[in-house]
């Protein structure tokens, strides 16, 4: 015997009657007729095998059988509505988490304004957030440590994500401001002290993808894990790096490094938020990605 044989209906009348100790008066809390009332009670008995309710002079009794039944219904009833009430909370963004994965750079130079009105706008969200390269991001979101990941792109296998575009960015060779010159011809380049980023690292792979379709061979001379110390790098005249310009803008602005023109041809990239294409994505997930979309695409 199991409730998926049986019309839960029947359980709706069994504790309006119980309730009431009257068909009378539970035909008009459920808006039905007493005759549709007493039949539901009949068939819920022959499907349980035994008698819920002894009729009296002045309505129902329930039986030693039918108490066990209505505190057995009553608990399940609770958990029920517990679990819609839960579920309405969340969907309404008034409870919940959100496990964000990202680089430190990203967080600083994108995300955290962001975040900060995401905040301001539900509290009672409570947000992770996990500082990674992209490969590592890739395969936390892959084993759902996260919920989801913003990245540059491209990352390898895409297909196992979706891909919603947040920010588009552009690279730049960017030196010391006592750098003599101001524009680098890219077959010069093999000639400079060049400064990348440590790998494993997306940027670092971009900007090699990008020196075989410009055939361009470089050796580096510095390989730096930190985003933020190769500015400091340049900024003291210990080479040029290959970077992204809308991270670099600030410290352009404030003198300390200058974008360096060139004929070395670089594409545009894409700052994406993934998300695993084999889980459902939280109710507060779906808000952080909607919203993130809506910030930026009115940029």
């Amino acid at each position: 015997m199991s409730y998926n044989e049986m019309d839960l209906n029947l359980i709706k009348v069994f504790l309006a009657v119980y309730e009431h100790r009257s068909i009378l008066l539970a035909s008009k809390k459920l808006f039905i007729s007493q005759p549709a009332v007493t039949k539901s009670i009949k068939r819920l008995e022959d499907y349980l095998g035994g008698k819920l309710f002894i009729r009296t002079p002045h309505g129902v009794v329930p039986t030693k059988e039918g108490e066990e039944f209505n505190n057995a219904c009553y608990n399940s009833m609770r958990i029920l509505n517990n679990g819609i009430n839960k579920f309405s909370s969340l969907s309404n963004l008034n409870e919940g988490n959100l496990n964000i994965g990202s680089s430190s750079t990203i967080i600083r130079k994108i995300l955290l304004n962001f975040i900060e009105k995401f905040n301001k706008k539900y509290p009672n969200i409570v947000i992770s957030i996990t500082d990674a390269n992209s490969e590592k991001l890739v395969r936390y979101v892959k084993n759902n440590v996260t919920d989801l990941a913003i990245l540059n792109l491209p990352i390898k296998d895409v297909e196992n994500f979706h891909v919603t575009p947040i920010f588009e960015t552009h690279d730049c060779f960017i030196a010391s401001t006592s750098f003599e010159k101001d524009y680098i011809d890219k077959d010069s380049l093999k000639n400079e002290t060049i400064i990348v980023q440590k790998r494993p690292s997306s940027n670092r792979d971009y900007f090699e993808k990008m020196c075989i379709e410009n055939n361009v061979e470089i050796k580096p001379s510095f390989e730096i894990g930190s985003f933020g110390l190769i500015t400091d790098f340049v900024e003291k005249n210990m080479g040029i790096a290959y970077t992204i310009k809308e991270f670099v803008l600030d410290d352009v602005k404030n003198g300390r490094i200058k974008i360096l023109n060139t004929n070395f041809i670089s594409k545009s990239r894409q700052i994406a938020a993934i998300t695993s294409n084999v889980t459902v994505n939280s109710f507060a997930c779906e808000r952080f990605i909607d919203e993130l979309k809506k910030e930026f695409n009115k940029n």
